[in-house]
């Protein structure tokens, strides 16, 4: 089965099911020993699927802050050496802008072998056999918790309340973001958004050429507040690693950060100018256009 509902009937059956093939297809991962960088990546996306498919049965579902701890906690376990990395990747895809391109060489090489440097300190620190294993040992125990998850309804009552809080906390987050201005809150609502990109993408059969638009643009949604995120991390990393880094570059980085939160306003704005109640409407309407089992 796919990351998506395919029929009306067994919805609950279907949760488990949809879990289920993410944290075993997690395991393959892990036993065919592939690349570690790509390998965690991928283990990340997968716990993040999880969470989000646990946040659509939510209201329904009394176990959902114990299951979302485990799943939050074995990706977070894997975070370190990726996030590292990630700040040397965000660094010289900034450079590319034109607003570097005056800026000394020696000055952008420097900043860039220091964080390259933290990145390989930070990895050599990991031991990454022992965190993969760990990470297996977690998603063993909850391939034998999934069998026993039990909600309190079925069908799309099972699905609707969770969309729906959701979706309400998608567009209270764009607002509180835009009124503060602060980092923290562009982060809540990239997370907002990602887990309604998951929700569109669990309903995707029931109207994939209406649904493929929406997610498409959520996806860019995710990705703009993504950069932002990336960018706030970057400079505070400098801040720490690099004290005395150009103010040029550092206002450079800023510069762009203000350019994806345009841009990501812009977006937002077109993606929830339906209340909470019709926007789960409509996607009740759609819910009905599935089979109605196998």
């Amino acid at each position: 089965m796919s990351y998506s509902f395919d029929y009306r009937s067994d919805t609950a059956k279907q949760v488990r099911k949809i879990a289920r093939d993410q944290v075993e297809g997690a395991i393959d991962l892990i036993e065919a020993g592939s690349d570690f960088d790509k390998t965690v990546h991928e283990l990340r996306r997968r716990c993040k699927k999880v969470r989000g498919l646990l946040r659509l049965v939510r209201p329904n579902f009394k176990a959902f802050d114990a299951e979302n701890a485990q799943f939050r906690d074995a990706a977070d376990s894997l975070s370190a050496t990726r996030d590292a990395a990630v700040m040397v990747e965000t660094y010289v895809e900034a450079l590319d802008a034109p607003w570097a391109t005056p800026i000394a060489s020696a000055d952008k090489s420097r900043l860039r072998r220091i964080l390259s440097k933290n990145a390989a300190d930070v990895a050599a620190q990991q031991d990454g056999t022992q965190l993969l294993a760990n990470f297996a040992g977690s998603m063993n125990d909850a391939l034998q918790r999934i069998k026993d998850w039990s909600f309190k309804d079925d069908g799309f009552c099972l699905l609707a309340p969770g969309f729906r809080d959701t979706y309400a906390r998608l567009r209270k987050g764009m607002e509180k973001a835009k009124k503060s201005g602060e980092a923290e809150d562009f982060h809540d609502w990239r997370k907002d958004a990602k887990y309604h990109w998951f929700h569109v993408s669990l309903f995707k059969a029931c109207a994939p050429d209406v649904l493929g638009g929406r997610r498409e643009h959520l996806d860019r949604l995710g990705e703009l507040l993504g950069d932002h995120h990336n960018l706030f991390v970057l400079v505070e990393t400098l801040k720490i690693l690099a004290p005395d880094a150009p103010q040029s570059i550092i206002d450079g980085l800023l510069g762009m950060q203000d350019g994806f939160a345009d841009e990501a306003f812009a977006l937002g704005r077109q993606l929830v100018v339906e209340t909470p109640s019709q926007m789960t409407q409509a996607m009740g309407q759609f819910w009905k256009l599935l089979p109605e089992d196998k």
